[in-house]
């Protein structure tokens, strides 16, 4: 009986571990160009601005800082690693686009939406 149950669980696990690795070779890379242009939050975060330069990728973050609430934008290199998007501003914030609703959600920072051409 103890072996009966053994071969299940070893069959279960190289299902899963199949599974798992047809998962991998199949991931595919984010479109950056679709990520393009004026991002506002839903949540009253800093607004973003997501453009190419050359061949890289990169987000400008429009913060307040300071006594005098001056404009102080930072711009940060979008890296895609193994299918993932982050910025790097000291610690990693992961970036993700969701293509059917045009959100862009960067974590921890919430969700954004697309300025509008017209509002720009």
């Amino acid at each position: 009986m103890r072996n009966r149950q053994f071969m299940k669980l070893a069959a279960c696990l190289v299902g899963m571990a199949s599974l798992m690795l047809q998962g991998c070779s199949e991931m595919k890379s984010t479109d950056c160009d679709k990520l393009c242009g004026s991002w506002t939050s839903v949540e009253g975060k800093p607004d973003v601005l997501v453009f190419k330069e050359g061949e890289a990728y990169k987000v400008t973050v429009f913060s307040r800082s300071g006594r005098t609430r001056r404009l102080k934008p930072q711009t940060y290199l979008l890296v895609q690693e193994n299918g993932n998007l982050f910025i790097n501003t000291g610690y990693r914030i992961d970036v993700s686009y969701n293509e059917a609703t045009d959100i862009l959600s960067f974590s921890p920072n919430g969700d954004y939406v697309r300025v509008p051409e017209h509002n720009r």
